[in-house]
């Protein structure tokens, strides 16, 4: 059972564990892009508004037009998966990406699946044209500033219908599988029984082949009690050992075809939970390198 660290902004793994890849920015409010090493680009995620005012955004206006509120409306048209392709080459530069994150659309323009990948394909084509060892992976999303839809791919179910629909066209794109986001799809851990939340995770297992990525973070309480995304480590994320448990053996269960799988610990808060995290995983026999 492998997991393959990637760096996360300036959180810092054990001593024992150098990651070798950092996620890097590529949002549409990015400039360019400074790096030496092997990298991940994290995509334009759409959570809230952007200024969509750069010099490099500026040449691609269905880019720049395409938003509700200054929040980014990803895949939009053809077009603007054409001028996405050149954004994402243009802003790498000369750089090479490792991995390339995407994230879905909205309900309100794209509305299904189907279409969405027919949109993507054009994508893919030209990425894989310039980088063809590069991975693209696209993450679940639930949650967002956004007005008007919801993203079309947060669920078990709408990302096991995408790995069947990628299966169909033959396409590259693979799955990068956001753990606490598929949970916020059904209103968090707090708010599911163990024995709902171990439905959900064990029907996931259908996507072990078409999954190279996972994200895990986790959440803590603020002063006023709010649960604050991001920030914490496992304990503070389910406030429920017996959930924590349940969690733990299930993605145990997941890796253990041999898989080697990129690893983005979204942890915002300190590397104190970011080791936390990592120790409840190397507990369970699960390695780093």
């Amino acid at each position: 059972m492998l997991l393959i660290p990637v760096k996360y902004h300036k959180r810092k793994y054990p001593s024992h564990i150098e990651p070798e890849i950092d996620e890097i920015a590529g949002h549409f409010d990015v400039k360019r892009i400074f790096t030496h090493r092997n990298f991940s680009l994290h995509t334009e995620y759409s959570y809230g508004k952007r200024k969509l005012n750069t010099v490099l955004l500026n040449s691609y206006l269905t880019l720049k037009n395409s938003h509700n509120g200054g929040i980014p409306q990803l895949w939009h048209s053809d077009q603007w998966a054409l001028e996405f392709a050149y954004f994402v080459k243009s802003l790498c530069n000369s750089a090479i990406p490792t991995i390339i994150e995407i994230h879905p659309p909205f309900s309100d323009y794209t509305k299904t699946i189907d279409r969405f990948l027919e949109i993507y394909k054009i994508f893919e084509e030209s990425i894989l044209s310039s980088f063809p060892e590069c991975k693209i992976l696209i993450e679940n999303r639930s949650g967002s500033m956004y007005k008007g839809g919801k993203f079309i791919i947060s669920r078990g179910k709408h990302i096991r219908e995408l790995c069947n629909q990628i299966s169909k066209k033959n396409l590259k794109l693979r799955i990068a599988l956001d753990i606490p986001q598929l949970f916020t799809a059904y209103g968090g851990p707090l708010k599911l029984d163990p024995q709902y939340l171990e439905n959900i995770l064990n029907r996931q297992n259908s996507l072990q082949s078409f999954t190279d990525g996972i994200h895990l973070w986790g959440k803590r309480r603020s002063v006023k009690g709010r649960m604050i995304s991001h920030s914490g480590d496992l304990t503070s994320y389910f406030e429920d050992h017996e959930k924590k448990e349940i969690f733990l053996k299930w993605i145990v269960n997941f890796l253990k075809d041999g898989k080697p799988r990129y690893f983005v610990p979204e942890v915002n808060s300190s590397d104190e939970d970011l080791h936390s995290i990592i120790n409840d995983l190397e507990k369970m026999n699960i390695k780093f390198g």
